[in-house]
Parts: C-alpha cells; structure tokens; sequence
C-alpha cells in the first residue's frame, strides 16, 4: 500500500493519504494498562517498568465522507492498520451505495 502519513501543525493529528486520495486523520492515544499489579511495585520499591510496560498506543482513524459527520473508528496498534481500516471504510461505503 502506498500510505502517506503528513502531520497537521499545532495537533497531535496526521492526515493519511492514498495514491495522493484524503482518507482522513489519525489521532494516538496513549492508555494504562488495566492489568498492572501495583501492589507489587508498591511492596517493593526497587521494580522498575517500562513505558511499553505500562502503556499501550492505540492510533484512532477518524473518516469523513461527503455530508456525513466525522466517524472515528476502532482503534489500531500501528498507523498502518488504521490507515488500512480507513481505506476498507471507504471502499465498503462506496460498495453499499
């Protein structure tokens, strides 16, 4: 796939592009991870945890067609699967018409 990712200035957004086609935006979204025994770390004050250990980045594709109101849709580990779930919402709303 020929994605095109160029961030917007003064956001945290990036529009994504397909063979030079506006697709939308991506936002990213870090979020704790729900499965963390603090417990643990505060018993022993010697562990130490990563940032990947603690947090998990989630890119969230927004996508816009014609009239319609701005749809963000489920949330993706890399900008590449959202920017692939992005171009799948396109072709599927052009497919149901």
């Amino acid at each position: 796939m020929s994605f095109k990712f160029t961030e917007q200035p003064h956001t945290e957004r990036m529009n994504v592009w397909y063979n030079e086609l506006y697709l939308g935006e991506i936002y990213t979204v870090l979020q704790e991870r729900d499965d963390i025994d603090w417990g643990v770390y505060r018993a022993d004050k010697t562990m130490k945890m990563s940032v990947k250990e603690r947090y998990v980045t989630k890119h969230i594709p927004t996508v816009k067609i014609g009239g319609q109101v701005f749809r963000n849709l489920e949330p993706k580990p890399t900008k590449e699967l959202a920017a692939q779930a992005m171009l799948d919402y396109h072709r599927s709303s052009f497919n149901d018409s």
